[in-house]
């Protein structure tokens, strides 16, 4: 596990077991905030330790920013003080695909065993929710695309994102949206950002932000012509080999080459959705609403860290603990 420090509160965690995937924690006056867990025990646990080493307070919330097991099998780990917190969205996916997907990954590896799917509790609908502990506010935003329960954690004082993997080396929406996913990425332009926290892969700094979020949307512009020109012609799927990552406008370099897996997943994705629409084969209707960023609400309570959730205006306190 590598450990990195992008701010003097935040620390990232990148899992050197499997494809780069980050966690991060904001440490604060009032205690210390985990946004999503590592993907095998044993660096979840270095994770846990290490924070703990730190003296700064008792770790108090866990959000998952979406249900994927390499960002949740580590929420079990955890202290039963600790509040496990999520978007509804997440917590039904956990409830419907969890068992099913750690059971699997479990035969495919030795590294799970111990690991129980573990859901939160704390969890918001609409709008965004803020977590406010010590001298911090996190929101979080639902970003979908990636997946339908993609949230993102912004941590307003530092101006860091941890984006998850609503931002990664390449966009990845097989589980997702690809339509939304272009709303989502279009969003982070409206943010003043001084890094973002990719949910897989190095920590962006703010020069190269700009260019990394027009790539992602040009690559799901690209990728999404060029299969349809594949389609329109009467082309087999076999012949998707020859669009290769980089003639699609990225590396193949980032994750140790695992970024051509994933943009060879989009494409026949995309392949047998055009499939379908040409031969008149009924689909869900494709898009989705536009994400909205509703207006803050500034809470001030001293002595209180809080968890607004914030819907049309309206702030409703869903949990709260004394310091």
């Amino acid at each position: 596990m590598r450990r990195e420090r992008v701010s003097d509160d935040i620390y990232v965690f990148t899992s050197d077991l499997y494809a780069q995937v980050t966690a991060s924690a904001v440490v604060t006056r009032g205690g210390i905030v985990i946004v999503d867990t590592l993907p095998f025990r044993s660096e979840t646990v270095e994770m846990i330790d290490y924070l703990n080493s730190l003296g700064q307070g008792p770790i108090k919330y866990l959000v998952n920013t979406h249900w994927h097991g390499d960002h949740t099998n580590g929420n079990c780990l955890f202290d039963e003080s600790v509040e496990l917190v999520c978007h509804r969205n997440c917590q039904q996916a956990m409830m419907q695909y969890s068992e099913a997907e750690l059971a699997a990954s479990k035969e495919a590896t030795p590294l799970l065993e111990g690991i129980k799917v573990k859901i939160p509790e704390v969890v918001f609908e609409e709008g965004k929710m803020v977590i406010h502990v010590g001298n911090k506010s996190i929101e979080l935003i639902l970003s979908p695309g990636h997946t339908f329960d993609s949230t993102m954690a912004y941590v307003r004082e530092d101006k860091v994102l941890i984006a998850a993997d609503t931002v990664m080396p390449v966009p990845y929406f097989v589980w997702g949206d690809r339509h939304v996913f272009r709303q989502s990425l279009e969003a982070l332009k409206t943010y003043n950002l001084e890094s973002i926290v990719q949910g897989h892969g190095e920590v962006l700094l703010r020069g190269e932000i700009p260019g990394a979020i027009d790539s992602n949307i040009e690559y799901l512009n690209i990728i999404e012509k060029k299969v349809q020109e594949v389609v329109n012609k009467g082309k087999s799927r076999q012949e998707l080999n020859e669009l290769t990552i980089d003639h699609c406008g990225k590396s193949r370099i980032p994750l140790n080459g695992l970024v051509q897996d994933l943009h060879l997943a989009n494409i026949q994705y995309l392949y047998d959705e055009f499939v379908r629409v040409r031969d008149g084969v009924e689909t869900e209707e494709d898009g989705a609403d536009e994400v909205e960023h509703v207006p803050d609400t500034v809470v001030e309570e001293a002595g209180m860290d809080m968890i607004e959730s914030i819907k049309e205006g309206e702030t409703e306190k869903v949990a709260e603990s004394v310091l």
